[in-house]
């Protein structure tokens, strides 16, 4: 065997959490047998240690600072369109109780607001959690589940039915309820009127009608 003994070393680089990067470099040294043993104890113990050292910083503070990301679930296109209905509703019933004066080419005076969202509120649940398929048939066509163009509509003709809001209520005055929730507040508000005659319309709005008797009407301040 030679005298000359070849051996490697490396630098070490971390680039990320968990990974390691070796930089390798060739040396040809004349050494004797008796101290390349030696030389390699030493080197491997102080590697040892640069190492044990290096897995205590990844794994102390590298994995701890890594920020935890939650993903949402996309939900169900049902639960996208009740959960907005619902909320449009909430959001006008925070007026309810209010004198409000109105002025339009249909009807000027006065009245108290009211939107009765916690019985549209059950009634809307009690679709969702029965008659899923339904709400899908409905929603088939749109191409955003909680789209102005579909929403806007269907409030407009769930507060039609006079027990669930004021008698003389006003869709203008409903502007402030869509505000959260959409860029153009008022022409949602013209859309309230859209006609929303579809077979599968007429069949989610003949089962809330039906539901009426279910839920009792809540009392207006």
């Amino acid at each position: 065997m030679s005298d000359t003994k070849e051996y490697i070393k490396g630098d070490k680089h971390v680039h990320q959490a968990g990974s390691i990067m070796f930089k390798f470099v060739q040396y040809n040294v004349p050494e004797q047998k008796g101290d390349w043993k030696q030389q390699e104890e030493k080197e491997a113990e102080e590697l040892e240690k640069e190492f044990a050292d290096f897995e205590e910083v990844v794994d102390g503070t590298a994995e701890a600072d890594a920020p935890k990301v939650k993903v949402r679930p996309e939900l169900p296109p049902a639960d996208v369109f009740v959960n907005r209905v619902k909320d449009i509703v909430m959001e006008a019933a925070k007026k309810n109780g209010e004198t409000i004066k109105t002025n339009t080419r249909a009807w000027q005076g006065e009245y108290v607001f009211f939107v009765d969202d916690q019985r549209i509120a059950k009634m809307m649940d009690d679709l969702r959690k029965n008659y899923e398929t339904k709400i899908n048939e409905f929603l088939s066509t749109a191409s955003k589940y909680d789209g102005v163009m579909i929403v806007a509509p269907f409030v407009g003709k769930l507060l039609q039915i006079e027990e669930l809001r004021a008698r003389d209520l006003q869709f203008t005055d409903m502007e402030f309820a869509f505000a959260p929730y959409y860029n153009k507040p008022a022409s949602a508000v013209k859309r309230m009127s859209n006609k929303l005659d579809s077979a599968e319309a007429n069949m989610l709005f003949g089962l809330l009608q039906g539901m009426l008797k279910k839920y009792s009407k809540t009392e207006s301040t």
